[in-house]
């Protein structure tokens, strides 16, 4: 369970806002940035986070 991440999403008609937070209460929370409201855009998101590593920036 070291490689824990928490995904937030703040999701809204259009857009949605996707932040990363690590494992831990002095974890590092990292905003990536939005993505358009639409399955193609969140299964690429989903796609991005499972990979190992940190994911990169969505802007």
């Amino acid at each position: 369970m070291e490689h824990t991440r928490f995904i937030g999403l703040d999701i809204h008609k259009e857009r949605i806002s996707v932040a990363v937070a690590q494992r831990g209460r002095s974890g590092a929370v990292e905003y990536l940035g939005e993505i358009a409201n639409e399955p193609g855009a969140i299964s690429k998101l989903c796609d991005r986070l499972r990979r190992p590593g940190k994911p990169r920036v969505l802007l």
